[in-house]
């Protein structure tokens, strides 16, 4: 299990859960969580293999390999299903997944309530007529969308007749001209997120904890301190920053966990 080798390679190095948990970001209990294999008690698949890949970087392991291994763990394999035919009379058919036999017939191919013949060849019929017909009606559209380009250039006007342009108003005089507005001067630290992916986040404002949960893709947040805000992020390229009217764009890659605080 990926939390045992993970867990092995930390007391091998002999460090602490608070150890991990400085050197990453990652909270204590998700990397308790990953230990254990409670994978359900993290925010979401894509948090769980940044947090890993994450934890294994840090511990010098590779955390790309770290993460397959995890895939694999937490992706049910799929068993094959082998066919045996009775060579006495040929008729009997028996079944197995795994190696084990779950059904016999008398008339030919069937697995019972497991599988039918049937089946099998209505699925294949209606692959091929799904197929056939997406081919077809791709085919026609492209057709229809050429007919109507052509159409549209022909009817298209030879030329538009273009409005003089107005003349040039003189320079005004030296001392006629009107310096710049300076500025306006924001009051704070103003922090807009807008999310492109679901993400985990821990909010602190000025010191106090304001928000921590997961934000929905979709979602414009706004944050408002006086001096400073700070944002611990599960999954950084889920993020687009923008403070101040500054934009910061994302802070990282997607599954990265990152610290970021915006000051005033």
């Amino acid at each position: 299990m990926i939390g045992d080798i993970l867990r092995k390679e930390r007391e091998k190095q002999r460090m602490t859960i608070e150890d991990i948990e400085n050197g990453t970001s990652i909270r204590a209990s998700y990397i308790e969580a990953i230990e254990k294999g409670e994978y359900d008690k993290m925010p979401g698949r894509v948090y769980a293999k940044g947090f890993i890949k994450n934890y294994a970087n840090f511990l010098k392991l590779n955390g790309d390999e770290i993460v397959k291994q995890f895939v694999a763990e937490v992706s049910p394999a799929v068993e094959p299903v082998e066919i045996e035919v009775d060579k006495e009379d040929g008729k009997k058919t028996a079944f197995s997944v795994s190696g084990k036999r779950i059904g016999i017939s008398d008339e030919g191919f069937s697995i019972g309530n497991y599988l039918s013949a049937n089946a099998i060849l209505a699925a294949i019929i209606a692959v091929v007529v799904v197929v056939g017909g997406i081919f077809y009606y791709t085919k026609d559209s492209g057709t229809e969308i050429a007919k109507t380009d052509v159409k549209t250039q022909e009817t298209k006007p030879a030329a538009q007749t273009q409005t003089p342009a107005a003349p040039a108003q003189p320079a005004a005089a030296p001392n006629n001209q009107v310096s710049a507005a300076p500025a306006p001067q924001v009051d704070g630290v103003n922090v807009q997120a807008t999310f492109s992916d679901d993400c985990w986040m821990l909010v602190t404002v000025d010191g106090a904890v304001v928000y921590e949960g997961v934000i929905n893709a979709g979602q414009v947040m706004d944050w408002k301190g006086n001096d400073n805000v700070n944002f611990r992020i599960g999954n950084a390229g889920a993020v687009d920053f923008v403070m101040n009217g500054q934009n910061f764009g994302k802070l990282g890659e997607e599954g990265d966990v990152v610290d970021k605080t915006f000051s005033k």
